[in-house]
């Protein structure tokens, strides 16, 4: 990640996954804002969020929040079931516990 400072508006933030890497990263233009990697389970149509992590001059913009909303948003169109270890993410879930409880891994 480079340590650029951002001016952007968190509207210019884009979620991409990055699947060579087990990450999505939330990216304005070329810059890494932030990433939260994964393990797959192919095996068993199931992936685990492990770990968020934003840049210290991006916190407070909403990229962890863009980065988990984003990823849950492409586990459910994927047709994934979820496990979470992510503190970050499951700290999301608790704020939004109905949107997503079809996908979560039982």
């Amino acid at each position: 990640m480079t340590d650029t400072p951002s001016t952007r508006a968190p509207d210019e933030i884009t979620v991409i996954d990055v699947p060579e890497r087990r990450r999505y990263q939330a990216r304005t233009g070329e810059r890494i804002l932030g990433i939260l990697d994964y393990e797959m389970h192919p095996v068993e149509g199931r992936i685990v969020l492990i770990h968020t992590e934003v840049l210290p001059d991006a916190e407070g913009m909403g990229v962890g929040s863009r980065l988990a909303k984003s990823a849950l948003e492409d586990i459910r169109a994927r047709g994934l079931k979820l496990t979470v270890e992510c503190e970050f993410v499951a700290a999301y879930l608790k704020r939004h516990p109905r949107d997503y409880e079809d996908i979560l891994a039982r």
